[in-house]
């Protein structure tokens, strides 16, 4: 016999059982063809898998994991991961283990678990302890997230998404993976809980819950929720659970967290392709406490995702980073004094013709956004980027426009303190050189110190003139200013997410959003972009999500953006700025469209055109005053002095 010969017996001769998995995982396994199980989608396997199940966890001394081979595994029934003794709950252990990753393998290679009930779970785990989920895929019934598209993931809200297609609640939601369901029969009310589950909640059994639990390349989908930590209302733990490499989809929510004790909740790499309301929501399932001591690493985000996050964060923080998301109709809600920390997000929202605008992008804080990038993908410089009510940091990262932060519900104008900008880029825009936040300090002439305010800051910085003063543009606030403009009857179709309405065109621009209170306390709900201004109509797009035709008080969104400083001249009446000369090295141009903050022009007011040979500024509107030697810096900066000036 040859070398070769012998080296082709020798690898015949191996078992073909050592190609299942790794030889940790099989050493001391069930597999569930072996005590009955089909996986051929027809029969009911339930019986079979939960005989496997059970003996693992009775009997670790012969086997502690249960191995799916391919398959479609249909159950009719939940499958239970407990261990009860004298009428208590036990910790356990146990492992389930499919054939091949499920994150984005195709069907055929699939170890699947198809649910074929309506109510419940595909698998409760109940008090375990180092519990691990790998390779497996999870079907539900619930089928409502395959009617969402583009145009409706903004505007059906999350009441809709309870559509009677599944047996869905707060202490029981219909979920692929289940982390502690049941609790202490004495404390639930007789109308709370899996219903037809009800014998599984045990008296007399305490507070205590799961920990350290992985669930690892694993696929969830059609179910109302994809995992649930604690949805009853007393369970405390929950904590350990690490979600890795999982793909969870076509679901109302992805992970949902029901109390604040499940500390150190870590998501790796999670990917949603597929119609999701919320990928973490703490607030509806179980006490509605959930959401911090969260760390994600990683989330690959596309095909109609309504948010990331509901949470609350009253005593544990929430921590994001790497986080790729594109078309996502908002990043959501963090309220609560523990924050958020967002890291190197990347974020394309949703926008385009006949969709609707969201009203707002993000709400609650403090949070920070440390680099990566918030924008929408369609250039326009103008685009309405808002934050309502939002305690926010901006920081080393990169814009589509400057966001808006204000309140649209009924919370005024100035609830919370303006955003915070360090090094911020602006894509689509050509003011402050690009970028936001950073200092950049400007040598002044002496005659720029003419005894009236060396910069126009409405009146409320005044220094003594000093050669030689420097003077630095720390950080820009006031972005948004809103001029009444009457009121109108304004057509809308949500069909298309367009509107016109008939008169106040002073001062309107194409770009320009059209505001107003009607809809909400505070005057800052959207009605539309304005496309075109023809005679006495004027045409808008970027419908606000919540506007509907009708009469409305409406308001100009009048955005400034801090300008280098200049003097001019202007007359009362006249339409010109004259005499304008720029006294810093920065801009020297102002192109039509600028908006300018004085008290000099008409709020509103902006260019319609410059001629630097004659050195005058041409407005949309007529001077209220006649002034000289006007002095100014546009987008009421905050200006820090230098250079021993005393200020008075």
């Amino acid at each position: 016999m040859n070398k070769i010969t012998r080296f082709f017996q020798f690898i015949v001769l191996i078992p073909a059982a050592s190609f299942i998995a790794s030889p940790v995982f099989c050493q001391h396994s069930l597999n569930v063809k072996d005590l009955g199980a089909k996986g051929d989608g027809r029969q009911d396997d339930y019986p079979a898998i939960q005989k496997a199940v059970d003996s693992a966890i009775h009997n670790p001394g012969s086997a502690t994991s249960v191995y799916f081979p391919i398959g479609t595994y249909r159950i009719s029934h939940p499958i239970l991961l407990q261990q009860v003794v004298n009428g208590r709950w036990k910790f356990f252990s146990i492992r389930l283990l499919g054939e091949t990753p499920a994150k984005s393998a195709p069907a055929s290679y699939l170890s699947s678990i198809l649910c074929d009930f309506k109510e419940g779970f595909a698998i409760g785990i109940q008090l375990g302890r180092g519990i691990h989920i790998e390779n497996l895929s999870f079907v539900g019934r619930y089928t409502f997230p395959l009617t969402i598209s583009n145009k409706n993931i903004g505007t059906i809200p999350y009441s809709a998404w309870n559509n009677g297609s599944v047996q869905d609640s707060r202490y029981a939601p219909y979920a692929g993976i289940v982390i502690d369901p049941f609790c202490d029969s004495n404390l639930l009310k007789a109308a709370e809980g899996y219903r037809f589950l009800r014998d599984q909640y045990l008296p007399n059994t305490g507070r205590g819950g799961t920990s350290d639990v992985e669930i690892r390349q694993c696929s969830v989908h059609q179910f109302a929720a994809g995992i649930v930590l604690t949805p009853n209302p007393l369970t405390a733990n929950d904590e350990m659970i690490n979600i890795i490499d999982c793909n969870i989809d076509a679901v109302k929510i992805a992970i949902a967290i029901g109390q604040d004790q499940s500390k150190e909740i870590h998501i790796d790499r999670l990917k949603c392709w597929s119609s999701t309301y919320t990928v973490l929501d703490g607030l509806n399932y179980g006490r509605g406490t959930g959401g911090g001591s969260v760390m994600i690493n990683g989330m690959n985000i596309a095909g109609n995702v309504h948010q990331l996050f509901y949470i609350r964060t009253d005593r544990f923080p929430l921590s994001a980073k790497d986080v790729f998301a594109e078309s996502l109709f908002r990043i959501g809600t963090v309220g609560g004094a523990a924050g958020a920390s967002f890291i190197n997000f990347q974020i394309d929202f949703l926008t385009g013709p006949g969709l609707p605008a969201a009203d707002y992008l993000f709400a609650g804080g403090p949070a920070v956004f440390d680099g990566g990038m918030l924008r929408f993908y369609n250039g326009s410089k103008t685009q309405r980027m808002i934050f309502n009510n939002a305690r926010v940091v901006f920081r080393d990262m990169t814009m589509s426009t400057a966001p808006i932060i204000t309140s649209i519900y009924g919370r005024g104008l100035a609830t919370n303190p303006e955003p915070l900008f360090d090094n911020v880029a602006i894509q689509y825009s050509r003011w402050f050189g690009g970028v936001i936040g950073r200092d950049q300090t400007y040598p002044v002439p002496y005659y720029f110190m003419n005894g009236i305010d060396p910069l126009y800051h409405n009146s409320s910085y005044a220094f003594e003139s000093r050669e030689g003063v420097s003077y630095r543009i720390h950080e820009t606030q006031d972005y948004e200013e809103l001029v009444p403009i009457g009121s109108a009857n304004v057509v809308i179709d949500r069909n298309n997410f367009t509107g016109y309405f008939i008169g106040h065109t002073e001062n309107l621009l194409t770009g320009d959003y059209i505001l107003t209170g009607d809809l909400r306390p505070a005057p800052t709900s959207q009605i539309g972009r304005i496309t075109a201004v023809a005679q006495d109509t004027v045409y808008l797009d970027q419908v606000g999500l919540n506007a509907k035709s009708g009469k409305y008080n409406l308001f100009l969104s009048v955005v400034y953006y801090t300008e280098d400083g200049f003097l001019f001249d202007c007359k009362k009446g006249s339409n010109k700025m004259t005499s304008v000369r720029t006294v810093s090295k920065g801009r020297a141009s102002y192109f039509p469209g600028t908006r300018f903050t004085t008290d000099l022009f008409p709020k509103g007011a902006y260019v319609l055109k410059e001629d630097t040979a004659a050195r005058t500024i041409t407005m949309s509107a007529p001077a209220l005053e006649t002034a000289s030697d006007v002095s100014l810096v546009n987008g009421n900066p905050d200006i820090i002095t230098t250079g021993g000036v005393r200020s008075h």
